[in-house]
This record gives C-alpha cells, sequence and structure tokens, in this order.
C-alpha cells in the first residue's frame, strides 16, 4: 500500500515530461527588448503584444559574445559559447563563413533529443543545422553572399528532405526568389504547419538585424522590418494547431557605434605601459599597473568612455578564458571599445548599429515571450538565456543533460 501511495505522490512530478505540447519557436533576430518596451518608439505589433499580454514574458540577458551564431545555439541547449561550441560568429580563418553545419555542436540540441524521441522536427534557417537529424531542414548557409544578403538557391539546394523547397513554392509561387527574407522563412513554416505539421518547429528571422546593422539600432527603418514580421508571425499563428505552446525569442540587444574607445591610446597618452586587451566588448589586463590607470581615466566619464569596473567573478563566470584578466572595464552605452594603437582615445565612430557588446550592459536585453495551452499571464523580469533551452525542453517533455540553469516552465503553467 505504501509503495502504491507513494507513486501516487510523485505522479505529477513526472506528468509534464509525459504530456509534451506541440512547440513553434520563432527566433527574430536582433529583436532588442526596447522595440517593445518603449512606448516612444510607437511599434507596430498587435500580434507580438497580444502574445506577451495574455502570455509570460521577460527581457533576456544574454551570452558571451552575444551574437547571432553563439546565441542562437545557446538558445537550443541551454548551455554558454564555450561549451556548446559555437564561439564566434564569422570563423577566424574564413571570413564571411559560420559554423553551417550541425557536427559543429559539441552538445545536444533540442531538436536532437526531440527527435530521440520520436517527434517530428522542422528547422527553418536556423543557425548550425546543416546536416541535422531532422524531419525538415532548411538551413541558414551559403557559399557567397554580398554584405547580409543569402542567395535562396544555396539554401534550396541544401535543404531537407531533397525537394522540400519546390513542394513549398508549388503552395506558395512567390517563394522561389534570388534572396533568402523573413517571408522566405515564413512561407516555409506555413507550408510545415499546414502540410507537414511537425510537433516542433524552430524559425529563425534575420532582417530586423541586418537592417540595424546598415541603419542604426532601433531606426525607423528597422521598426518597419518588425512591423511586417509581426504581420508574418500572425500567419503562422493561425495556422498552428490548437494547443500550441508558442515561444517568441530573440538573441541579443542592439546598440550605435556612436563613439570609439582606444584604450592602448589613452594608456600611451598617460605614459604606462603593459598590456590592454579589448575582447568581448571589454577593456581588460592582467596588469596592476594598467588596472589602476584605467580606474583612473573611468573617473573622467564620458571623456574617456569607460563607464563601470566589472566584478571579475561575473567575468570569468560568462567567459572563463578571461580568467588570466584581474580587472575588466565596460563603455558607456554606444560607445565602443577598439584595441587599436591609433587615432585619438575617444573618437566619433562610423554610427552603426551592432552587437556582440558584453551581456550585462544596461539597456541592452533580448526578448522571451511565450504563450499558448496553459501558459498563464506573467512578467517574469529579468531572466538568463541559458534558462530558455532548459525552458523548452520542459514545454516537449525532454531533458537536456548538459544544460545547468533552471527552467521557468512552471513559473509561467497553471
Amino acid at each position: 500500500m505504501l509503495r502504491y501511495l507513494l507513486a501516487a505522490l510523485a505522479l505529477p512530478l513526472i506528468l509534464p515530461a509525459q504530456t509534451p505540447h506541440k512547440l513553434v519557436v520563432i527566433s527574430i533576430d536582433g529583436l532588442d527588448a526596447r522595440f517593445l518596451n518603449e512606448p516612444a518608439l510607437k511599434v507596430k505589433a498587435p500580434n507580438i503584444r497580444a502574445l506577451m499580454k495574455s502570455g509570460a514574458s521577460a527581457t533576456v540577458v544574454g551570452v558571451v559574445p552575444s551574437d547571432t551564431w553563439p546565441s542562437h545555439a545557446s538558445l537550443v541547449t541551454g548551455v554558454s559559447p564555450w561549451q556548446n561550441g559555437i564561439t564566434v560568429d564569422d570563423l577566424p580563418s574564413k571570413p564571411g563563413d559560420q559554423f553551417f553545419s550541425v557536427a559543429a555542436l559539441k552538445t545536444p540540441a533540442l531538436w536532437d533529443l526531440a527527435t530521440r524521441a520520436g517527434l517530428k522536427v522542422a528547422t527553418v534557417y536556423w543557425p548550425s543545422t546543416l546536416g541535422a537529424r531532422v524531419a525538415f531542414d532548411f538551413p541558414e548557409y551559403w557559399e557567397s553572399r554580398q554584405g547580409d544578403a543569402v542567395p535562396f538557391d544555396a539554401i534550396a539546394a541544401k535543404s531537407t528532405p531533397p525537394g522540400i523547397a519546390d513542394r513549398v513554392a508549388k503552395m506558395f509561387p512567390s517563394f522561389d526568389k534570388t534572396l533568402w527574407d523573413d517571408s522566405s522563412s515564413a512561407d516555409a513554416a506555413l507550408y510545415l504547419l499546414t502540410t507537414e505539421q511537425p510537433d516542433v518547429l524552430f524559425i529563425h528571422m534575420a532582417d530586423l538585424d541586418s537592417e540595424q546593422r546598415e541603419t542604426t539600432a532601433l531606426s525607423i527603418y528597422a521598426r518597419e522590418i518588425l512591423e511586417n514580421d509581426d504581420d508574418l508571425i500572425g500567419q503562422i499563428l493561425k495556422k498552428a494547431p490548437a494547443g500550441t505552446i508558442v515561444a517568441l525569442l530573440s538573441d541579443h540587444g542592439f546598440e550605435n557605434s556612436n563613439h570609439v574607445v582606444r584604450p592602448r591610446v589613452q594608456l600611451r597618452q598617460a605614459g604606462v605601459r603593459g598590456k590592454v586587451e579589448v575582447v568581448d566588448g571589454l577593456i581588460g589586463t592582467s596588469d596592476p599597473a594598467v588596472a589602476q590607470e584605467l580606474r583612473k581615466l573611468m573617473a573622467q566619464g564620458r571623456k574617456s568612455g569607460i563607464a563601470r569596473e566589472m566584478k571579475m567573478a561575473e567575468v570569468k563566470a560568462r567567459a572563463p578564458s578571461l580568467g588570466r584578466w584581474i580587472a575588466a572595464f565596460d563603455t558607456y552605452p554606444d560607445y565602443v571599445a577598439r584595441d587599436e594603437d591609433r587615432g585619438s582615445g575617444v573618437a566619433i565612430g562610423p554610427h552603426a548599429g551592432m552587437h556582440g557588446f558584453w551581456p550585462t550592459r544596461p539597456n541592452y536585453r533580448a526578448i522571451f515571450i511565450v504563450n499558448g495551452a496553459g501558459v498563464k499571464p506573467v512578467k517574469l523580469g529579468e531572466i538568463d538565456m541559458l534558462q530558455v533551452a532548459p525552458t523548452l525542453a520542459d514545454v516537449i517533455g525532454v531533458k537536456l543533460a548538459a544544460a545547468r540553469s533552471q527552467s521557468v516552465w512552471h513559473q509561467i503553467t497553471h
């Protein structure tokens, strides 16, 4: 009798893993939380705002480096880039090339676990899926590109199963075009939801990131892109089966390079010798004399561009390779540190939108929105990006063994 009583008491603890939901994950690349949280921007996004209003939402502190490919790997593995293997956007030896292949991931992704659990999985333009063991894949891939323009044919040729791009084009004739864009991702997703009905669907939309790098962070043109994405998301939501959990995510915030900070120049002007580095948006050193001079420069405020000294415990936790430093410093918003030894110590920058800053900077946040069956309307405040994948794992009833951050699934469900 005691054995049956204990089993009954334990039942609620195992039910979430036994009753997985269908899941649609949409990532809008470069969707800084301020797009949705600052009324002055006047972004018209009724579908996204409806998801926020009736679902759970949070701002998100990103990973290091806070760039597209490393962040997207963390969103699906639940571990930091230094653990999952996707540590940069551009490969150092091959500028313009990325970690296209799923083989670059050192830890299992959500799509691996979902497939092993017998779920039908589809991925649309999600980074690092080329060769993934999923039912349907439209990988983010190119052999060459002009700026951010990715040729459609390169993706269509690598999509699986063979011929899947032609099937989408038969339903949506405008799908077959010169360049891949967010409408391409939406068309592929709509086809999959209508015809193939995957249990788990990952969708990546990249136009917002590209627009901000061209026309500045949060620009009016970027807002127009986001409003267009909102319309595409509305179409996707209409095709999602009843009871589906929808997760709307982003990978990093955005700032402008309005000013350039050159610590090597400032140290030389102060007559201080010693090594200083600029890595992952931070200015760091292992030299006590350099650290002391950087503190003096910080006291000058925006004249030096150095805003705050970081706690080394945080730096080492987020980027263990920087454990060689004894001190680290961050710049003011829209001030970009450069490892350059020529020019002024602080100079006018190119005013381009960019990411890759240290993720705990003020007002530099991604977004997390979850809506669907059983999800209650709640604002979580701020969460860490490494909590996203464990939460999505709970939605579909799988376990990310390597992830150590806590899921918020039980906080946001009835």
